[in-house]
């Protein structure tokens, strides 16, 4: 079994993809290790120390790791997908299947589509000690639409206890909700993992004199 990566917009996220179906249809989110007991496969990856969140797609499987380097953690993430395959145990037990998120190929499409605009849009947020924008500083670990347009934006600040981020919470929910297409924002703040310097795109280093 050949397991390939792809990295995503969130350093503390990686997609690994198994070259097998995950699930039939839709996705599924697993927030944290108490909602695992739905899913064989998220039981054993978050049997894992590491791994904080997992999702998975139709031939998907995102991990979000709290800490540790993808080096180490890759291995032991591979040898944990590669059990459940083997194991002939399903991505979901039967009795949560209804928890799967289906859309149609239409439908994810315009949600991507409005994703990609929504980042654009956290560009023009300012963080007010670092003078440049929060996208790019690496404050923004996820964006999500659900139906009807509901956005779900999780992010961070460079220290808890950081005095902007009642500014930067609001920046963000005024910034997305002029968004056309979304109808509601939900700003979800999480120190988990803890921001560093290293998620900053080359662009913010470059700014801020950082190599």
């Amino acid at each position: 079994m050949f397991i390939q990566t792809e990295s995503t917009q969130d350093p503390a996220t990686l997609k690994f993809l198994p070259g097998q179906q995950v699930l039939a249809d839709g996705k599924l989110v697993f927030e944290d290790s108490a909602l695992a007991a739905a899913s064989p496969l998220a039981e054993r990856l978050f049997a894992i120390p590491e791994v904080a969140k997992v999702s998975f797609g139709e031939d998907t499987i995102a991990v979000t790791k709290s800490r540790g380097e993808w080096q180490l953690l890759k291995p032991v993430i591979f040898g944990a997908i590669m059990e459940h395959f083997m194991s002939g145990a399903p991505t979901v037990r039967p009795t949560a299947e209804a928890t799967v998120q289906s859309s149609s190929p239409g439908q994810q499409a315009q949600s991507n589509e409005l994703v990609d605009v929504i980042k654009g849009a956290l560009h023009e947020v300012i963080d007010p000690e670092l003078g440049y924008n929060i996208a790019d500083l690496g404050l923004i670990y996820d964006v999500s639409v659900e139906a009807g347009g509901e956005v779900c934006v999780t992010m961070t600040t460079t220290t808890p206890g950081c005095p902007a981020t009642n500014y930067l919470g609001q920046g963000v929910r005024d910034k997305v909700t002029g968004v056309p297409g979304v109808a509601s924002v939900n700003v979800k703040l999480t120190y988990e993992p803890r921001w560093m310097p290293e998620m900053m795109s080359p662009e913010a280093k470059a700014h801020l004199g950082i190599t």
